[in-house]
């Protein structure tokens, strides 16, 4: 597969330094100054940890993901599953799971129910690597449910999780506001719960100013979001639809629409397209990202572990074009396996080399 470069992209690099603050710079770095050989061991090698988290996550709307595999899945049956699997998710736990994977240090804030389907949550919390602060609120733990037929498009089922207070939303805030001054990169992901103002996570881009963020949200939580001016935005087509008003079929009106966008980020803007990779559009051109080709299990999960690989190249100082490029490798990973966010670091490594960038 061939793979085009093109100078001129909104590059992006974290300079820590032990005797004063984090400093995030953008600057415009011709491509073939960095080597297309991308492996996480040298992402690992090239910096060194905070000693708080390097990554947060905001993720209020946490979830248990049941996982269910049954072959030749189809509705109006009794079927029986070939197998069953917990998992501590969430949109936020699943970039947080892979990014953990990819050696950065990850702390979650989010809001959890009660009952033993919470403490399912925290141990799957904890068995990844992932601090987890979480918030109690009253109700039930949320509960999605996965149908995995090998190869085939999955089913899935998602409970609305419980109704959240002013109060518990205090304290959400308190806390993202504490948890941001360990960060150097953050993450705001997935769905608010009832109760949680649309408005959270334009908040968070504001209280964050010098810290990269990357919103990945829907309806009112995107367009307010926008309008707080993230690092990167990151959507689907679907998505990039509703925000743009029209049909987008090709990949010209997607790359259209991307860069309408523009304005409202101080980075890129990432489409995520499925099967077909994804396009990012910086103000120093737009490419369509190709993924490598794998045995697909499962794609519920991918976008997440490109989310969480895309800020692992950022935090180590990677042109934005080139982490998404390591973003690709570690959804392409993740499509391999069965669980949302599990990607194998060695598995990525060898994907990198064989992810595709055309020029648009």
């Amino acid at each position: 597969m061939s793979c085009w470069y093109g100078g001129g992209e909104a590059a992006c690099s974290v300079t820590v330094c032990s005797q004063g603050p984090r400093r995030w710079s953008q600057r415009n770095s011709p491509l073939g100054r960095t080597s297309s050989r991308l492996t996480t061991a040298r992402w690992r090698r090239s910096s060194s940890y905070h000693p708080s988290e390097m990554l947060l996550v905001v993720c209020p709307n946490l979830c248990l993901d049941r996982v269910v595999v049954v072959r030749g899945f189809a509705p109006g049956r009794v079927q029986r599953a070939e197998s069953v699997e917990e998992l501590a998710s969430g949109k936020g736990l699943n970039v947080a799971r892979a990014a953990r994977a990819l050696g950065l240090h990850v702390g979650v804030v989010g809001m959890v129910g009660d009952g033993p389907a919470a403490q399912s949550i925290l141990r799957g919390a904890r068995a990844h690597g992932v601090r987890l602060h979480a918030i109690r609120v009253v109700g039930p733990v949320r509960v999605c449910t996965l149908i995995i037929d090998p190869g085939q498009p999955e089913t899935v089922i998602n409970e609305p999780g419980p109704e959240v207070g002013t109060r518990e939303v205090g304290r959400l805030q308190r806390r993202v506001r504490t948890a941001l001054k360990g960060a150097l990169a953050v993450v705001l992901a997935g769905s608010l719960p009832p109760g949680v103002p649309p408005s959270l996570y334009a908040e968070v881009i504001r209280q964050a100013p010098g810290i990269p963020t990357i919103l990945d949200a829907t309806g009112e939580a995107l367009r307010l979001g926008l309008a707080a001016r993230p690092f990167v935005v990151k959507v689907n087509q679907l998505e990039l639809q509703e925000v743009a008003g029209r049909s987008l079929e090709t990949l010209h009106d997607v790359g259209q629409a991307a860069s309408q966008l523009l304005p409202s980020v101080g980075g890129g803007v990432l489409i995520t397209l499925g099967a077909r990779g994804a396009l990012l559009s910086t103000t120093g051109g737009s490419w369509h990202i190709v993924p490598p080709e794998v045995e697909r299990v499962n794609t519920i999960g991918a976008g997440d572990s490109l989310t969480a690989g895309l800020v692992a190249g950022m935090i180590r100082g990677l042109p934005l074009l080139e982490a998404t490029r390591l973003g690709m490798a570690a959804a392409a990973a993740d499509v391999a396996t069965l669980l949302p966010g599990k990607v194998d670091p060695s598995t990525v490594d060898r994907l990198a080399p064989e992810v595709g960038v055309e020029v648009l």
